[in-house]
C-alpha cells in the first residue's frame, strides 16, 4: 500500500536534513510523524521515523551525562515506583502533591515540571514511590523521560477529562512509543531495544465533567488498561487509588519467620506475582537457593504446611526456610 505522503511532510523532512542539533532534529521527525497519514501504507516507515527518535534521544542522554558528570537515574524506592505520564497541564503535579508529602510545583502554566519530583504514597503496610515526571511533549526534558520511564514499575497515564482524554491517551502511547516503550503484552513478543511497561490511565479533574464522560472513556479503552477516574482539586477518588495502583504493579508481599519464631511483618519480601517459594528463598539471601524444605502460612491447604520448592506464592503469604 503506497504511502501517499502530504506536501507538508516533505517540508518537514527538509527541516531534518538541514537540522544540526539533536534536538531540532527530534523536533522534525515528531513533525513529519504528526503529519504522516495512519494507515498500514505508512506503518513501515513510521517505526523507522521512531528508531531514529529513539536514537537521537539516546545521543541527548549521552550528551548530558558527559557534560553534567551525572547520569539521569532515579533510584527506585517502597514496593514499586510508579511514573505519571502526560502532557502539559494534565494534573500531574497536583496529584502527586494530593497524594504525597512531595512537594511539586504546581501552576497554569505548561511545563512546569522540569526534572523528576518522587514522593512516597503509603499502602497498608508498604510505601509506593510516585514520580512527577515532566511533561512527555517537553524535548528538553526527553533525557529524564527516556531514562526514567523505560525503567519504571508502572507508568500512569495521566489525561484531563475535561479536555478529549481518548484522544490524549492515544498521543501518549505514540510518545512512548517513540521512547521505544510499548504497554505490557503477556502474549506478543518485545521488539528489539523496545521495553514493556505496565499501563494505567489516571483520568484527571473528575470534578469538572458528568458519569457519560467516564463511561466513554471506559468504552474507548475496552478493558485495554485499568483506569481510575479522580480530582486531584477535590479529592475524589484519590482514597482508593493507592490499592489500584499496587494491584497494577503486579506484585505479592511476603513475609518471612525463623523456625520457633514470629513472622518479622515490618519488612514484607517484595516479588513478582508468580513467584514460587524458590524465588523468594533466593531473594532474602542466593545462599538460600539450596534450602531443604519450606513452610507457608496462607496460601496452603493448611497453616504451615510443607510445600514445594515451586509453590506459587500469594499476597500476605509467610514463609519458614529451612536451610
Amino acid at each position: 500500500m503506497p504511502a501517499n505522503l502530504p506536501p507538508q511532510y516533505f517540508e518537514a523532512e527538509k527541516v531534518f536534513r538541514a537540522a544540526k542539533a539533536p534536538s531540532e532534529k527530534i523536533e522534525a521527525l515528531e513533525t513529519m510523524l504528526a503529519i504522516m497519514p495512519k494507515h498500514k501504507g505508512t506503518d513501515h516507515l513510521k517505526a523507522e521515523l521512531r528508531a531514529r527518535i529513539a536514537k537521537l534521544t539516546d545521543e541527548i542522554e549521552r550528551l548530558q551525562v558527559r557534560r553534567k558528570g551525572h547520569g539521569y537515574h532515579l533510584p527506585k524506592e517502597g514496593a514499586g515506583q510508579v511514573a505519571l505520564v502526560g502532557l502539559a497541564n494534565s494534573g500531574k503535579s497536583a496529584l502527586v502533591a494530593a497524594l504525597t508529602q512531595a512537594s511539586p510545583r504546581v501552576a497554569d502554566y505548561p511545563y512546569t515540571t522540569q526534572e523528576p519530583v518522587p514522593g512516597m504514597l503509603p499502602f497498608e503496610d508498604v510505601q509506593l514511590q510516585l514520580v512527577d515526571m515532566p511533561a512527555i511533549d517537553d524535548r528538553d526534558a526527553r533525557p529524564w523521560l527516556n531514562s526514567v520511564l523505560r525503567h519504571a514499575d508502572l507508568l500512569a497515564l495521566v489525561v484531563d477529562l475535561s479536555g478529549d482524554p481518548i484522544g490524549e491517551v492515544e498521543a501518549l502511547l505514540e510518545e512512548l512509543a517513540a521512547l521505544r516503550i510499548e504497554p505490557w503484552d503477556e502474549q506478543g513478543e518485545t521488539q528489539p531495544g523496545w521495553v514493556r511497561g505496565r499501563v494505567l490511565v489516571l483520568a484527571n479533574k473528575r470534578d469538572r465533567v458528568g458519569a457519560d464522560d467516564v463511561r466513554a472513556l471506559e468504552d474507548a479503552l475496552s478493558g485495554r488498561f485499568p483506569l481510575a477516574a479522580v480530582s486531584a482539586l477535590t479529592g475524589e477518588g484519590l482514597d482508593g487509588l493507592a490499592a489500584k495502583f499496587f494491584h497494577a504493579l503486579e506484585v505479592v508481599r511476603v513475609y518471612t519467620k525463623a523456625p520457633g519464631q514470629s513472622p518479622d511483618m515490618r519488612d514484607p519480601v517484595m516479588l513478582p506475582k508468580g513467584s514460587t517459594v524458590e524465588d523468594a528463598a533466593t531473594s532474602v539471601h542466593k545462599e538460600l537457593r539450596r534450602f531443604k524444605y519450606a513452610q507457608v502460612w496462607g496460601s496452603g491447604k493448611f497453616q504451615g504446611q510443607r510445600v514445594p520448592r515451586n509453590h506459587v506464592l500469594q499476597d500476605l503469604d509467610i514463609i519458614e526456610i529451612h536451610a
